[in-house]
């Protein structure tokens, strides 16, 4: 099943042309310290704010079954990294490409949503995430005592990939980390428009199982992806089955 296509196409366009980043392959050289489950990172301790509310922000979670779509295990960034921005608040873009199996209309929707809850699992010391999934926007504090400890982009990539690997159909994780400039994560904002469509139809059918497509405001979207017209028969026919439509 594939719905991002035409938005990973795009956004390899755009990384292309961008100024060139710093790869990695996961796995930094020592394991960072969990939090414990207590990381809150307040103001005077921190030492960088990454897509704060006055900053630009985007988080953007794409999956395919073209697992030769992902560099499988990388991690790139576009931009200072962590330790070297300590004292300042930078727009941060963030979009991880996911190489999945057996995704159908009927289990499609269940395996986005595991995948995206995935950041919330992230238990690092001296790092702080607060996500608003229907914005796809992400704020991040990182203690300074954690940037000074070495904390860095490839230490978060690496710890994203290993969580993403846990679910059985995840066969390839690439993370990709913008903090360059405000007009990159605006260009990436409008890159991957179409997928945030895409997933707020989903949302929509899967959380209110709302199905009158004359009413809804992403009747153009599904008309333009026809798996997302399965993904919606399948749901009402659940819907149906348990007395809920």
């Amino acid at each position: 099943m594939e719905l991002f296509t035409g938005t990973i196409e795009a956004f390899r366009t755009f990384v292309e042309g961008t100024s060139p980043g710093r790869s990695w392959g996961e796995g930094p050289h020592r394991a960072w310290p969990k939090g414990g489950g207590r990381n809150i990172v307040l103001k005077e301790d921190m030492g960088l704010e990454l897509g704060a509310p006055e900053k630009e922000s985007l988080s953007c979670l794409l999956w395919t079954e073209n697992l030769s779509s992902v560099a499988d295990g990388a991690i790139t960034l576009v931009g200072p990294d962590f330790p070297e921005s300590a004292g300042k608040s930078l727009p941060f873009g963030k979009v991880v490409l996911v190489g999945v199996e057996g995704f159908t209309e009927d289990n499609a929707y269940d395996r986005h949503r595991k995948m995206d809850l995935v950041r919330y699992s992230l238990d690092l010391r001296g790092f702080m995430i607060r996500a608003v999934s229907q914005y796809m926007k992400e704020w991040c504090r990182v203690s300074t005592e954690a940037l000074r400890e070495g904390f860095s982009a490839r230490v978060l990539g690496s710890a994203l990939i290993g969580l993403f690997r846990e679910e059985p159909f995840v066969k390839a994780v690439e993370v990709i980390f913008f903090t360059s400039s405000t007009s990159d994560v605006v260009r990436l904002r409008e890159i991957t428009a179409p997928a945030e469509k895409i997933i707020s139809a989903m949302n929509k059918m899967a959380e209110e199982m709302d199905f009158d497509c004359e009413r809804c405001d992403y009747q153009a979207v599904c008309d333009d992806a026809s798996q997302l017209k399965s993904m919606r028969d399948s749901l009402m026919k659940k819907a149906q089955e348990t007395g809920n439509g």
